[in-house]
């Protein structure tokens, strides 16, 4: 796999005789494999996945060139490895883990001369992504996108957010995701000004506007999808707000290429809607990288001076939110290539009006 192989080379660079991961999505992402109690250690020529009872006959059933490991007591089996391989530096994910841990596992073990705490050890692999991954990311996008196409005809159906929402999941199961990739915001007139708004019982507001944002997992990667509607009659500042952010996204969207300072698609966006003089209503980034989490390197802000590359998989969203009033949210999930762009979200960026 070609994402242990670039393990492989930055453990040479670090200087590294192997890396503990023990982060859920650092060892899905590694082996594919989801367990809520696994550890992984990729050395030079090995890969060995660490799990207990739970899932240890089925890692040994899918991850047959891996060497699977099973937990019998705590920790033991992974400490002795440790200690047997003898490893002289072995990184570890030193952000993933409680100080009561480290104390526990490498204090209590004597480990302190062996282990290397590093922050973001994957973020420079994980941030490009391959074309396998690309590929199931772009499948997730098309289920949300069918997904909404079936809402937008079950919203008068509904009589809260919760109503929406639980909608919502079961057409995330029938078009074949195994979960919300997040807690879906269903938020109702006034509720579309708070960015993430956590969906209540609260009924659908009509003559007001109905933000929804939601995404879906598929084969472990995320999606991510907002749209804003219309229900009824709005009040024309709401409509007015509703082009401008529009015309941000569109803005923000043109300037995806290979080399462009991350830095310009923020930009791009804010400046639009500054024209227009709502800056100060524009209260977030424009955007994340997505892939096994919702949130991912990079994060597409102002203040990011870094270039974008080929493969970036990432969302552009912005916003306006109108304290007591409204707001309006457009996303969409990027493909950032050498000379321009790839949209995978298929959903129209215009105007939707249920009346």
């Amino acid at each position: 796999m070609k994402n242990i192989k670039k393990v492989q080379e930055k453990l040479n660079k670090e200087n590294l005789d192997g890396f503990l991961f023990s982060s859920k999505a650092n060892v899905f992402y590694l082996s594919r494999f989801n367990s809520t109690n696994a550890y992984v250690i990729i050395t030079q020529n090995g890969k060995f996945f660490f799990t207990d009872a739970r899932y240890y006959e089925g890692a040994k059933e899918k991850l047959k060139d891996w060497n699977v490991i099973l937990l019998k007591e705590k920790l033991n089996q992974l400490v002795e490895f440790i200690k047997d391989s003898n490893f002289k530096r072995l990184g570890f994910e030193k952000d993933k883990w409680t100080l009561s841990f480290y104390d526990r596992f490498v204090k209590e073990n004597s480990l302190e001369d062996i282990l290397i705490g590093y922050e973001g050890f994957l973020d420079d692999i994980r941030i490009i992504k391959t074309e396998e991954e690309i590929n199931i990311i772009r499948q997730a996008v098309h289920k949300i996108d069918k997904v909404f196409e079936k809402i937008v005809l079950q919203i008068k159906e509904a009589k809260t957010e919760l109503d929406l929402r639980r909608k919502i999941i079961n057409a995330i199961f029938e078009e074949g995701g195994t979960s919300e990739s997040f807690p879906t915001i269903v938020a109702s007139g006034k509720a579309s000004a708070v960015p993430h708004w956590e969906t209540s019982g609260n009924p659908i507001i009509w003559n007001n506007l109905l933000l929804i944002d939601m995404g879906l997992i598929y084969k472990g990667y995320c999606s991510d999808f907002t749209r804003t509607l219309f229900l009824g009659n709005v009040d024309k500042e709401l409509e007015k707000i509703y082009e401008i952010v529009k015309e941000a996204h569109i803005e923000a969207t043109n300037k995806v290429k290979e080399g462009v300072p991350i830095k310009e698609i923020d930009l791009a966006a804010r400046k639009v809607i500054e024209k227009y003089d709502y800056g100060d209503y524009f209260i977030h980034s424009t955007g994340h990288g997505i892939g096994v989490e919702i949130h991912e390197p990079p994060r597409i802000y102002k203040n990011v001076e870094d270039e974008l590359k080929e493969n970036m998989v990432f969302t552009i969203e912005p916003g306006i939110y109108i304290p007591n009033k409204g707001g309006v949210r457009l996303e969409n999930i990027v493909v950032c290539k050498k000379d321009g762009i790839e949209v995978l979200t298929q959903t129209p960026l215009d105007k939707i009006f249920i009346k």
